[in-house]
């Protein structure tokens, strides 16, 4: 059932014409050569092994027009795979989707970890669970994993909330290669969404603030996700203080009077003095986050993201107050300002879904200079 890409026997053009088709199902072959840049000759030598494998499928499109037809390529469900996982706090997750972002399996267990090994032991458990579920045909192609805490040097550990000293100690993206026998990518949660953001925002240079258990971030610069010395720049919930007015998924839950957002009967029913003014001062401590952030980064955009409901996190970002840079400054002329960066909520329920795209982008990026016609 687990395959090493480079076992499975995939060159650089495969890839990139398995890019191709992933971006634009239904290509004609003579579309793949022109966007990838290669001959009409080296295309089909790549795309046949495909075929053959079960990877792609052809058909003849139909035109109206005489002569021969125009062969379409399209992605076989289910036949690569890439396995996503979540870890936080309160829960571990794995899903397995096709390339395509079909959901194939999936697994998950909701527990407050204080423990690495016990978490560690519930992924290894739930990674054999969702692999059983596998259809036969399908191949692992790679592994994600977005991590609520942050990476130490190297980016093959991490420290996370539910017991850092613990999870500092397991080399996690060796384990998994080991156990796996494919390539592993690690990210913290806010980096995960940063990412994944890259592929449909208009905005070139943007932070991503995640609101969770605890506070976290990213942050995109001329379209390039920024790392960091090791790999966890946009730390954005630094400049949060600590304490019980800190604006986490579980004070908007307490604010709420709900144990869970199942019960969530939306606004503005759920719209009870205490959640209001807790919104407000949460709205206020974000702002004044984001105004430092955006003196050190200078951004066009700012996402919100957070698995809470959307329109309990469009009621927090219609109330964040941001200055542009400049607006304080040269005694307040406003011709010397910049644009106002643009807010948007980005409701987020699943981090291992995210994990498997992340995995696909880091298989495909080994295609992602156009090679030379051949």
């Amino acid at each position: 059932m687990i395959h090493d890409p480079i076992s499975f026997g995939m060159t650089d053009h495969q890839r990139a014409i398995l890019g191709a088709v992933l971006a634009q199902p239904h290509i004609r072959r003579a579309e793949v050569s022109d966007r990838l840049g290669i001959s009409v000759q080296t295309t089909m030598r790549a795309v046949l092994p495909l075929i053959d494998s079960g990877v792609l499928t052809e058909i003849h499109a139909a035109s109206g027009n005489r002569g021969k037809p125009a062969r379409e390529l399209g992605f076989v469900s289910a036949s690569l795979a890439t396995i996503g996982i979540s870890l936080a706090v309160d829960r571990v997750r794995v899903e397995v989707c096709d390339l395509a972002g079909q959901v194939l399996s999936s697994s998950n267990q909701a527990t407050n970890y204080d423990c690495a090994t016990v978490q560690l032991s519930d992924l290894d458990r739930l990674l054999d669970t969702a692999l059983a579920e596998l259809p036969a045909k399908t191949k692992i192609i790679g592994a994600g994993v977005s991590v609520q805490g942050y990476l130490m040097s190297g980016s093959t550990r991490f420290a996370a909330k539910a017991d850092p000293a613990g999870w500092a100690q397991i080399d996690l993206m060796t384990h998994l290669r080991q156990r796996l026998g494919v390539l592993v990518q690690l990210m913290n949660d806010g980096r995960t969404l940063a990412s994944s953001l890259i592929r449909c925002s208009p905005h070139q240079d943007f932070i991503c603030l995640h609101i969770g258990s605890g506070i976290g971030g990213g942050v995109v610069s001329k379209g390039m996700l920024v790392s960091g010395a090791n790999g966890n720049a946009g730390e954005i919930g630094a400049l949060f203080p600590a304490g019980p007015e800190r604006p986490v998924e579980p004070a908007f839950l307490t604010a709420a009077g709900l144990d869970s957002w199942s019960n969530w009967a939306g606004l503005p029913q759920g719209e009870t003095p205490t959640l209001l003014a807790f919104l407000d001062q949460s709205a206020g401590a974000i702002s004044d986050a984001i105004a430092t952030a955006l003196a050190l980064l200078d951004f066009e955009a700012i996402y919100v993201c957070s698995r809470m409901p959307l329109d309990l996190l469009s009621a927090i970002t219609d109330r964040l107050k941001v200055d542009p840079i400049g607006a304080t400054r040269f005694d307040g002329a406003l011709a010397a300002t910049n644009a106002v960066p643009l807010i948007y909520a980005h409701h987020v329920p699943n981090h291992a879904q995210l994990a498997c795209r992340m995995a696909l982008d880091a298989f495909l990026a080994a295609a992602d200079t156009p090679a030379s016609k051949g």
